[in-house]
C-alpha cells in the first residue's frame, strides 16, 4: 500500500509546480508615450544625437552640468595640438610645469653661498633688501591665515627673483673667485675672463651643472648685446640664476 501512495503524492506536487509557474507573466509591457510630455526623451537611441537640453536641468531634477569632460571638449583638435608644439615635447611640459619654486630660505641660502652680503643696504635697493621686502611677491607664508609658502612659479615670484639677481651680480661676480665651492683643485674661478667673455668654469659653478656650448653662447650673447658689458654681465648672471632655478 505504501509503494503505491508516495508516487501518487510526488506526481501531485510536480503538478502543482507546473500549474504555479505556468501562471507567471513571460514579460512586462509598459506602455510609454514619448509625446506625451518629453520631446527629447532620456535614453535616446544610438543612432540620435545628443540635445543641449539633456545637459540642462530643472526644478524638480537636477543641477545643470556641461556636455563635456573638460574645457578641451569644445576646442578644436588642430588648435590643442598647435598649443602643444609651442609649449614644447612632452617631457619639456611636464617638467616646466611641475617644478617647484624656490623657497625664500633657500633663495637667501643661495646668494649667501655665492658671497652676497644679505645685510647690505644701498640706493638702489641691494639684492639683500629686495629679498627682504618682496615677500608678497615671492609667495611667503602667512601663518596667521594658516597658509603656508607657495610651492610653484607665479609671474610675479619669477620677475622678483629676478631683479633679485640682477642686483646681486656684482657681488656674485667679484666674489667667484674666494668662493670655495667653485675652486677647480684649489685654482680659483673666474665668471669672466679678461675679454669679457664667459668662463666654462665660472658658469659651471653658477648653475651647477657643466657648462655646454649653448650655456656660454647665450651668456657671450647677452654680454655683447647690452648697452654696456658691464650690465651684459649682470643680465647673463641673473639670466643663468633664474633658469637655473626654474627647471629651464
Amino acid at each position: 500500500m505504501t509503494r503505491k501512495i508516495l508516487p501518487l503524492f510526488g506526481i501531485a506536487l510536480l503538478g502543482v509546480a507546473i500549474s504555479g509557474c505556468a501562471e507567471r507573466p513571460t514579460h512586462i509591457e509598459v506602455d510609454i508615450d514619448h509625446d506625451k510630455d518629453d520631446k527629447d526623451p532620456v535614453g535616446d537611441p544610438i543612432d540620435k544625437p545628443s540635445q543641449s537640453e539633456d545637459t540642462v536641468g530643472g526644478e524638480d531634477t537636477t543641477f545643470d552640468h556641461p556636455s563635456g569632460l573638460g574645457e578641451d571638449d569644445s576646442r578644436d583638435p588642430y588648435e590643442i595640438a598647435k598649443q602643444r608644439e609651442e609649449e614644447g615635447s612632452p617631457e619639456a611640459r611636464a617638467r616646466l610645469h611641475s617644478c617647484q619654486k624656490l623657497q625664500i630660505a633657500t633663495l637667501r641660502n643661495v646668494l649667501t653661498s655665492f658671497g652676497v652680503n644679505m645685510d647690505a643696504e644701498g640706493d638702489p635697493p641691494t639684492a639683500a633688501q629686495l629679498l627682504n621686502g618682496g615677500g608678497t611677491a615671492l609667495g611667503q607664508a602667512n601663518y596667521a591665515a594658516r597658509s603656508g609658502e607657495d610651492l610653484v612659479w607665479t609671474a610675479a615670484g619669477a620677475a622678483k627673483s629676478f631683479d633679485i639677481f640682477v642686483q646681486a651680480a656684482p657681488e656674485i661676480i667679484a666674489a667667484m673667485p674666494l668662493t670655495l665651492q667653485c675652486q677647480n683643485e684649489g685654482a680659483p674661478s673666474e665668471l669672466f675672463n679678461a675679454d669679457n667673455t664667459c668662463n666654462a668654469d665660472g658658469v659651471t659653478c653658477l648653475i651647477g651643472r657643466p657648462a655646454t656650448a649653448e650655456h656660454l653662447a647665450i651668456c657671450n650673447s647677452l654680454v655683447t648685446s647690452s648697452s654696456t658689458p658691464e650690465n651684459g654681465k649682470n643680465i647673463a648672471v641673473a639670466a643663468l640664476l633664474s633658469a637655473a632655478h626654474s627647471c629651464e
